[in-house]
């Protein structure tokens, strides 16, 4: 039995957790903060998210959730209100959008170290946290303006609190706080992106719970549990059928089935979220897949090191090594359900739907270069060649961009590769700066690479290409992918902003008349534009505006229709960014 537990509400935190945690966890907020608004916000998701944030700071409703003056059905509002926050102080901007991230990533960081640290030492917390943050999947989104840092967040907390419980039931204490931390942070985890942060840490304890089934759970805690867990989660709904009856309740769980058995509109393969993982968490997704592997064919090694001052505050070291075991083994699983539903279950094939793999991936990676560095294993075969292959790709990448940049396109055509599509030909020839500097990334990842192969076995060479690959990632988010979308978005941003109003971060409107969207859907209007901008898809719905005298005085499209729209009446073409079009109508244009 137990006498007491890192995990649990009488376990002391000494200064050296606590310290590390926060001075990490600080450190990552600023790591991430780092040119974080540089960038416009990504269409669609970002710009949806900004857009309904700046729509509740400018009606000043917060339990309003409309884009154009239509009602959003998709997501709940917990991360729209932290954003809107932001923008009160910030104004309404890129920095303002993405700033919720910042705060949570921090966060995050702060509970991994603090968490390791109990677990197996300092030493291992530290560097768990700092794995999380220097790969290139794992530090993007956490920079981004998306919902799945909270959501994870939430997740995270959730289960990891219901570990501490149950470890309160060994020592023979009640674990009702763990229980309330962990049904609150559920419940949070429901109201930032929906039910599944509820439903999957629950499928995920029930399997570890079939693994290790002592002590089972009691069922007024369980009850209680899941109670304020769904009082948290229903409460936002509960106002929203009171105020607007049950239509939002319906649509949304409506979209909830649409994503889960379609594709949405994103179809994958099978082993999409796999292969994204393997890539995407370069240079570490090899390590964790390999500790994975070994811990499921039963080498024990990896629990057995490293107990820090885990294992003098348990009753024995066998007892901590228990305690380590059902951790790894309650990750296992969790890494296990989230592959399994995303790859097999839910037919949307997104990236981020499984970015709760991050941290839990980068916790088996610690334990792997614990185990390197310690001369316990050396590296395999299998690891170093799938570290070479996917730092190729993240090379050609870096490398590939800049130069197509930089040539606009041309270079494509020096190789023989001619470009038919004029769509893709207007994005690259869009005029967009690219300066020798932009190789920067692919030059540090180059470095860095250089550096392990030296000390692959070493310390010294894992740190060298972890910083080589954290601030290539830091350099492409504020050097690369401004320019990628200034190619992609810029010349649509342009225009709206020329019909922005002048609230706060918005410049003012230096072109009067109204203005709409045609052809091709997008969601940039929203947050860069005036706050309503109608969107036709067809020449119908144009005739529909025209017989409802709701013609705009302007109208932006993407190249493709542009002809389409010549020969349906007439226009006046004022400016071309790129593949987009700024087109003036007339009294004449009769669709």
């Amino acid at each position: 039995m137990l006498k007491s537990s890192p995990l649990l509400p009488g376990g002391r935190f000494s200064a050296a957790v606590v310290l590390p945690a926060l001075g990490i966890g600080l450190l990552a907020g600023l790591w991430l903060l780092w040119w974080q608004g540089i960038p416009f916000l990504f269409d669609w998701d970002e710009l949806i998210y900004g857009s309904l944030a700046r729509q509740m700071v400018e009606s000043g409703d917060p339990f309003s959730l409309a884009i154009n003056g239509e009602p959003f059905f998709e997501k709940p509002p917990l991360f729209f209100w932290l954003q809107a926050l932001a923008m009160r102080a910030m104004g309404v901007n890129e920095w303002a959008a993405r700033l919720p991230n910042a705060w949570v990533g921090g966060i995050t960081v702060a509970l991994l170290v603090a968490w390791g640290s109990h677990l197996r030492g300092v030493g291992f917390g530290c560097l768990w946290g700092m794995l999380l943050l220097t790969a290139y999947l794992p530090l993007f989104f956490a920079k981004t303006g998306l919902i799945d840092p909270l959501f994870n967040l939430g997740m995270g907390l959730g289960l990891g609190s219901l570990l501490a419980a149950e470890q309160a039931r060994w020592v023979r204490q009640s674990g009702g706080v763990w229980l309330g931390v962990g049904a609150l942070a559920l419940g949070l985890a429901v109201l930032a992106k929906g039910p599944l942060g509820l439903g999957l840490p629950l499928v995920i304890w029930t399997g570890y719970k079939l693994w290790h089934p002592d002590p089972r759970p009691r069922w007024g805690e369980s009850l209680g549990f899941l109670g304020l867990a769904a009082g948290v989660a229903l409460s936002w709904f509960a106002v929203e059928w009171v105020q607007q009856g049950p239509q939002w309740v319906k649509e949304f769980m409506r979209y909830q089935w649409r994503i889960l058995t379609t594709s949405d509109g994103h179809p994958g393969p099978v082993y999409f979220h796999l292969l994204a993982f393997g890539l995407g968490c370069f240079p570490w997704a090899a390590l964790s897949l390999t500790q994975i592997l070994q811990l499921l064919r039963g080498e024990k090694q990896a629990t057995r090191r490293g107990l820090g001052s885990a294992g003098l505050r348990l009753g024995s070291a066998a007892a901590a090594v228990d305690l380590l075991q059902r951790v790894d083994h309650l990750l296992l699983v969790a890494f296990g359900m989230v592959l399994a539903l995303f790859s097999l279950v839910v037919q949307t094939k997104l990236v981020h739907y499984t970015s709760l793999l991050y941290p839990i991936g980068a916790y088996f990676a610690a334990l792997r270069l614990q185990s390197l560095w310690a001369g316990q294993s050396r590296l395999t075969l299998w690891e170093g060649g799938w570290m070479g292959l996917s730092g190729l790709f993240w090379l050609l990448i870096w490398l590939l961009l800049p130069w197509l940049g930089e040539s606009q396109g041309q270079g494509l055509a020096d190789w023989g590769m001619v470009i038919t599509d004029g769509l893709t030909w207007g994005y690259l020839q869009a005029g967009v700066d690219w300066p020798l500097y932009t190789y920067g990334p692919a030059l540090l990842l180059l470095l860095g690479g250089g550096v392990w192969m030296l000390g692959r076995q070493k310390g010294w060479g894992w740190a060298g290409l972890l910083l080589a690959t954290g601030l290539s990632a830091q350099l492409t988010w504020g050097w690369v992918f401004p320019r990628l979308l200034q190619h992609t978005q810029g010349g649509a941003i342009h225009f709206f902003q020329r019909f922005a109003g002048s609230a706060e971060g918005i410049p003012a409107a230096d072109l009067a008349g109204t203005v709409g969207l045609y052809g091709f859907r997008s969601f940039i209007p929203y947050f860069y534009g005036p706050l309503q901008v109608p969107y036709a898809a067809s020449p119908a719905e144009l005739s529909a505006w025209q017989r409802t005298g709701q013609m705009p005085d302007y109208l932006v499209t993407w190249d493709p229709f542009v002809a389409e729209l010549a020969q349906l009446g007439a226009i006046q073409a004022i400016e071309q960014q790129g593949p987009f079009w700024l087109l003036k109508t007339s009294p004449t244009f009769a669709p």
